[in-house]
């Protein structure tokens, strides 16, 4: 009997193998070319070379990660290069969700379908606060709400189509608020310095890059969309009931083509999952102050669907 076994056994692992392709077998075994479909030295490209040497010491076999820029459209035009691309996993891109999925949404043309793509995973994420100047009467939630109840809130944009107007506009449905959006605004600093004039009442800003204006008292946050607040006495959306703003990030998310075979989709995210827990990577993206929020590849998706069934549901307010 045990020799049955034994050969039944030895049946099977051969018949296993039988059915991997020799890429499966093998990747990596080349290089991998990570895009960064925006300019060097931002936030995303930051992440990209932060990451990618972690990357390479926890794939499989010993291959580099080459990080490329290829700029243009927002970010949509390297985006939609490697939609385009072998879905056999030497390709893959740094998404900016949602700054990728408001053009379609709005009716912009792309060249890439979100729910197609081929999630890896998620390095990094940043939520959004709800803010006053540091100087205005309003000093809770509360106060704001009973603020908006006799007032049209006003708020600044960056402009149709952008990540921060979406969000106004998202965070603004979701509480039932008449608001008002004020466009012009070339970028995010420039919308948290006409906040800190008082030129708005209030805003949508990006937690991370508004964190040292709070600190100094010249910005007050009254919500964030985080699992958990780090601002003292600031409530999440959660803990006010408000479950969709639960988890509105802006998502720094790796994804490859439409088609990358599902072992080769595994391969990749638990070398990211991996890489994202090296201690080595940790202490570098702390000193950078660029902490990761990891997501496997699954969950990445997870994060995206419910992002976009919420954007959806305000589709005609976001193409004003």
């Amino acid at each position: 009997m045990f020799a049955r076994l034994k050969i039944g056994t030895a049946a099977a692992i051969v018949a296993l193998a039988g059915m991997m392709t020799p890429a499966m077998a093998s990747f990596p075994d080349k290089d991998i070319t990570l895009v960064v479909p925006f300019s060097p030295g931002g936030g995303f490209d930051t992440y990209a070379r932060l990451i990618a040497p972690y990357l390479e010491k926890h794939l499989p076999n010993k291959v580099h990660v080459v990080i490329r820029n290829e700029p243009g459209a927002g970010g949509r035009k390297g985006l939609a290069d490697v939609y385009r691309s072998k879905p056999d996993g030497y390709k893959i891109v740094i998404v900016n969700v949602p700054g990728a999925m408001v053009p379609p949404i709005i009716g912009r043309k792309v060249g890439y379908d979100l729910q197609k793509i081929t999630w890896i995973a998620r390095v990094s994420d940043d939520a959004y606060l709800l803010c006053v100047p540091g100087k205005s009467s309003i000093k809770t939630f509360a106060d704001f709400k009973a603020y908006a109840a006799k007032h049209k809130v006003k708020m600044p944009s960056t402009g149709a189509g952008s990540t921060a107007d979406a969000m106004a506009k998202v965070i603004l449905g979701v509480l039932g608020i008449n608001g008002d959006i004020v466009t012009g605004y070339k970028g995010t600093k420039e919308m948290t310095l006409a906040l800190m004039r008082g030129d708005t009442p209030a805003g949508i800003l990006p937690q991370q890059s508004t964190r040292k204006y709070i600190q100094a008292g010249d910005i007050r946050a009254l919500l964030t969309t985080d699992d958990v607040s780090v601002y003292k006495g600031v409530p999440t959306a959660k803990s006010l009931g408000l479950e969709d703003l639960n988890g509105l990030y802006i998502h720094r998310l790796i994804a490859a083509p439409p088609g990358t075979p599902p072992s080769i989709q595994e391969i990749l995210s638990d070398a990211f999952m991996a890489a994202m827990a090296d201690p080595a990577a940790k202490a570098a993206a702390a000193k950078a102050h660029r902490p990761f929020a990891p997501l496997s590849g699954k969950q990445a998706e997870a994060a995206v669907k419910k992002q976009l069934a919420l954007f959806l549901r305000f589709k005609d307010e976001l193409k004003k």
